[in-house]
């Protein structure tokens, strides 16, 4: 009881001291000034995203009405007016006819435009409604446009993509076009980057599509190749290895098996360099990353080798693993990686102890890692294709009857400097344009789908009997699966349906066309390598490209002893 008395004594004196005040001196203690701008801060601090949303929303709200009651005003005046400025016209019109011839003319009263404000209101009534803001038909208003838009892809919490040049008038496309296909019938005629012969066609060489992404220059690369010297046409994988020099890149392969493992359980996965996972799958091991400036997705494509048959670890020495996949019919898939996760070797090796190596990086056997994070082909000079576009790229809606397997056994376009890793030549475009592809455009996928319809499934029958032809001679050989989008949707969620899309073609060789998954690496690029230069939806963009990889990533002399 003597605790509440003394508390409610001690809340008194305030109001006790009010009382004897001054009323000036009360009123002015009592002023609520202080305490509401300190709450409105508190407000601020503490709002929300959704909360600051909101407030943008009323405010455009509140300005599109006041727009609105604008106009009506105008439009009630104007009604109301008529009469006197009908009158008042006249009077200007009688007015110069007594001026007379010398006299200078009255200039007509413009209306009132309102067109400003009408688009004004559209634009806050789409901004409300999350749509973007469709380009006004302004004249020279590009730049305005651009902005609008970026702005809205800012406020959707979208990344904003460099815009592509838009090519000449439609009058001068068919003549570019068949300057074009004049230049791919023998691209060893010029040093200009050579594009592919249909209307708003991309760069052929996906070097040169990302220098053009990047913004580089083009007469400084037609420069370069006017400058460099004379590139020698390799007649074989053999021939296109030999300028390799020194016992340094002519290393004795060891049996995959020599070293004594540990064998363990429950392995964790390989660091991913702070990569991101794009799914909570525990058998997705695909990862976001960025690399130079550039957002790409990694696989170390465990899930889909690990499908048919079972998987065990083993440590081995320098923070190595080594993988061991055993088939049903007794063969061993033997993978060394490094703690990145990076292919050091894979061989097969079948139930009479055979070895068969499909790949192999003496430079991550000596040591290093992580080569992904640098472009392996940034100091070569810009590529010269000096064979024609036929004998480079095949696409097969175009060419069905096509020998593909003759095709996909030559050998690359130029001479390889050295053997590169799997990972090197998944993200060099520079190393990947040395050999020539086959594009599967037959090969379609609904919206946001990586599955494939049985029946274009049929379209890969040809395709699929050529490579294992090439593996019947040769089990050692390596493709890789390219994924590609259109321009239409994010960069992050292109790249992963890209790859899906890749896995998905990879899945289908083997499960149709008994190609072993270990020959097979997959590698999606989303909408960074466009055939058809253009940010709307386009079927051509939507495709998989097959290369064979063999003479990039296997030293072709030593495999063959």
């Amino acid at each position: 009881m003597a605790f509440k008395l003394k508390l409610l004594t001690t809340a008194a004196i305030p109001l006790i001291a009010l009382a004897w005040m001054e009323p000036a001196s009360a009123t002015t203690l009592m002023r609520a000034d202080v305490p509401i701008t300190v709450q409105k801060q508190v407000i601020t601090v503490q709002a929300t995203e959704e909360e600051l949303l909101k407030q943008q929303r009323k405010e455009r709200r509140e300005r599109r009405q006041k727009l609105k009651q604008e106009q009506n005003a105008g439009q009630n005046e104007s009604q109301d007016n008529q009469q006197q400025k009908k009158r008042r016209k006249n009077a200007e019109a009688q007015q110069q006819m007594q001026q007379g011839d010398d006299a200078e003319p009255v200039k007509p009263r413009r209306k009132k435009n309102a067109d400003a404000e009408n688009q004004q209101m559209q634009d806050l009534q789409q901004q409300d409604n999350a749509e973007p803001v469709k380009p006004r038909r302004k004249k020279n208003a590009d730049a305005e446009n651009q902005q609008m838009q970026d702005l809205q892809q800012q406020d959707n919490g979208e990344p904003v993509k460099p815009r592509r040049k838009k090519n000449a008038d439609a009058a001068e496309q068919p003549e570019r076009v068949k300057r074009r296909k004049e230049i791919a019938a023998d691209p060893n005629k010029t040093t200009d980057t050579i594009e592919l012969p249909v209307e708003n066609g991309a760069a052929v060489l996906d070097s040169d599509k990302d220098a053009d992404k990047r913004g580089g220059d083009r007469e400084r690369r037609k420069r370069a190749r006017e400058e460099g010297k004379q590139v020698r046409l390799p007649k074989s994988d053999k021939d296109a290895q030999a300028g390799f020099k020194g016992d340094k890149d002519r290393l004795r392969i060891d049996p995959v098996l020599r070293e004594k493992g540990e064998r363990f359980t429950g392995f964790q996965g390989y660091n991913n360099d702070n990569g991101r996972r794009v799914s909570k799958d525990k058998n997705d091991f695909r990862v976001i990353i960025n690399i130079d400036g550039r957002v790409v997705v990694r696989d170390d494509d465990r899930g889909r080798l690990g499908r048919r048959g079972d998987t065990r670890y083993e440590r081995l020495s320098n923070n190595r693993i080594r993988e061991i996949i055993i088939r049903p019919n007794g063969d061993r898939i033997v993978t060394v990686r490094n703690r990145w996760g990076e292919i050091i070797r894979r061989s097969r090796i079948d139930a009479r102890e055979r070895e068969v190596v499909i790949f192999y990086s003496p430079l991550l056997e000596r040591g290093r890692d992580r080569l992904y994070l640098r472009d392996a082909g940034v100091d070569l000079p810009p590529m010269r294709l000096r064979v024609p576009l036929r004998d480079y790229i095949v696409d097969v809606s175009s060419e069905p009857d096509r020998d593909y397997e003759e095709f996909l056994s030559q050998p690359p376009v130029e001479a390889v400097e050295r053997v590169y890793s799997v990972d090197e030549v998944k993200y060099s475009a520079r190393i990947r344009d040395k050999v020539r592809r086959i594009d599967l455009d037959t090969i379609t996928f609904e919206t946001g789908s990586a599955e494939i319809d049985m029946g274009q499934a049929g379209s890969l029958k040809r395709v699929g009997a050529a490579i294992k032809d090439i593996l019947d001679r040769d089990p050692g050989e390596t493709f890789l699966i390219e994924g590609h989008t259109d321009a239409v949707g994010s960069d992050e969620s292109n790249l992963v349906l890209s790859d899906e899309r890749a896995e998905s073609v990879a899945n289908v060789l083997s499960d149709l066309f008994e190609i072993p998954a270990e020959n097979l690496v997959t590698q999606g690029y989303g909408e960074r390598f466009l055939k058809v230069d253009t940010d709307e939806p386009e079927r051509t963009n939507r495709r998989v490209t097959i290369r064979r990889i063999t003479s990039l990533v296997r030293p072709i002399a030593e495999t063959e002893q």
